[in-house]
C-alpha cells in the first residue's frame, strides 16, 4: 500500500539500476519534477524501527551521496480541540514550532509510574525545513475556490485503475469518540452510539485535507487507548500523532517525518482510511520535492553532455525513498554521471 502510494507520485518511472553487493533492497527509481529519486523499504510484511534501520543502512552502498530524506506513511492522530481539529486524511508533519520533532516515548529512564525520555533525536535539514514554510505557505495563501496541491496530487491515482479505489477518500463517517470510550467487540464504529461522540464543526467541504506542524511520538507499537494517548501527547506540547518507525530513522540519517492520519490513536481503529492516509501523506512529499530548487555538485572532470546509448558524466539532484507497512519516503541527495547506460538527469 505504503510503496504503491509513493510510486504514484512519481512524473516518470526509470529503468532499474545495478546495485553492490551487500545492498539486499530494492529501488523503484524515478523522478519527481527535477528531482530523480529511488523508493526503497522494508519486504512485505515487515515493519517498525528494525526494519527501517536495516533499509537504511544498506541505502549508501548504493547511492553514495544521499544526504537527506523523507519519510512518508501512515500514523495516528491526536486532535486537540479547538485548537488543533486533526482529523482522518490530515497530514502531521515532524517541524513543530516548539519542541523537537520526534521523540521516541517509550525509551529512556523507567520511573516508578512512567518514562523519563533521555535521548535528542536529530532535527530536520534546514533544507526540508525551507521546503516546509514554502508549501505552507502556499497553503495558506490558497484563494478562495482554488484547487489545493492535495487535490492536484490525487488526481494521479485515477490513471491506476486497479488501485484508484484503495486511495480513494472513504465513504465512512469520520467519527471521534470520548478518549475513556472503548470500542465494543464484534461492531463496527459506525453503529457507535452518538453519545460518546466528540462534537466538531463541518469543514468547508468534504474531503478538505489540512496539514499540521508537530512533535510526532514514535514508538515499538501502536497506541490503542484514548487515555493513552492524551496522556503521553501532553507531556510532549501536545503532539499530535503517534507512528512506528521514525525514530530509528532520525537516529541515523536526516529526514523530514511526514505521516496521513488514518485513526485516532484509540481502540476504535479500522482499515477504511490506511490507503487514503497513505495518499495523502505521499501528495504532500510530492509538493515539497516539487518546491525545491534543483541543486548540483560541479564535477571534478569536464561535463559531456550524453546523447542515446553514450554514458557522459553529469551532475543533477538524487534521491531515494522508503516505503514499508506504515512507511515509505523519499531522500534526496547527489548522483555523479550515469549507472549502466541510463542517465540520472540530463546533459546540462
Amino acid at each position: 500500500m505504503q510503496m504503491n502510494a509513493t510510486t504514484a507520485m512519481l512524473d516518470e518511472i526509470h529503468l532499474p539500476i545495478p546495485m553492490r553487493l551487500g545492498d539486499d533492497n530494492e529501488y523503484i527509481v524515478g523522478r519527481i519534477g527535477k528531482h530523480n529519486i529511488a523508493i526503497v523499504g522494508p519486504p512485505k510484511g515487515a515493519h517498525g524501527k528494525v526494519a527501517i534501520a536495516d533499509v537504511v543502512s544498506r541505502i549508501h552502498l548504493t547511492f553514495k551521496n544521499i544526504r537527506v530524506g523523507l519519510l512518508v506513511g501512515i500514523g495516528g492522530g491526536v486532535p486537540h480541540l479547538p485548537r488543533h481539529d486533526v482529523r482522518l486524511g490530515d497530514v502531521v508533519v515532524g517541524a513543530p514550532e516548539v519542541g523537537p520533532a520526534v521523540v521516541q516515548y517509550d525509551l529512556g529512564k523507567q520511573l516508578p509510574n512512567d518514562i523519563e525520555v533521555t535521548q535528542t533525536l536529530n532535527k530536520p535539514p534546514p533544507l526540508l525545513l525551507r521546503a516546509v514554510d514554502k508549501v505552507d505557505s502556499k497553503y495558506n495563501s490558497a484563494e478562495e475556490g482554488e484547487e489545493s496541491f492535495f487535490t492536484t496530487h490525487l488526481q494521479r491515482f485515477s490513471e491506476y485503475p486497479s488501485v484508484k479505489e484503495v486511495y480513494r477518500r472513504p465513504s465512512l463517517p469520520d467519527r471521534l469518540f470520548v478518549a475513556n470510550y472503548n470500542h465494543e467487540d464484534g461492531t463496527r464504529c459506525n453503529s457507535h452510539d452518538r453519545r460518546y461522540e466528540v462534537e466538531r464543526s463541518d469543514r468547508g467541504s468534504l474531503g478538505e485535507i489540512q496539514v499540521h506542524y508537530s512533535t510526532i511520538l514514535s514508538g515499538d507499537s501502536f497506541v490503542k487507548s484514548g487515555v493513552i494517548r492524551d496522556r503521553v501527547s501532553a507531556k510532549f506540547n501536545d503532539a499530535l500523532c503517534f507512528e512506528v518507525g521514525a525514530a530509528s530513522m532520525m537516529a541515523v540519517f536526516p529526514c523530514l517525518v511526514i505521516r496521513g492520519i488514518c485513526n485516532y490513536s484509540d481502540s476504535h481503529k479500522n482499515e477504511d482510511w490506511r490507503g487514503y492516509a497513505a495518499a495523502t501523506a505521499a501528495a504532500y512529499a510530492r509538493e515539497i520535492l516539487l518546491s525545491m530548487a534543483e541543486r548540483f555538485e560541479e564535477p571534478k572532470y569536464p561535463t559531456i553532455r550524453p546523447t542515446d546509448g553514450y554514458l557522459g558524466t553529469t551532475a543533477k539532484t538524487f534521491g531515494a525513498a522508503f516505503s514499508g507497512e506504515n512507511n515509505s519516503g523519499f531522500q534526496l541527495g547527489y548522483n555523479m554521471g550515469t549507472i549502466s547506460g541510463f542517465k540520472f538527469g540530463g546533459g546540462r
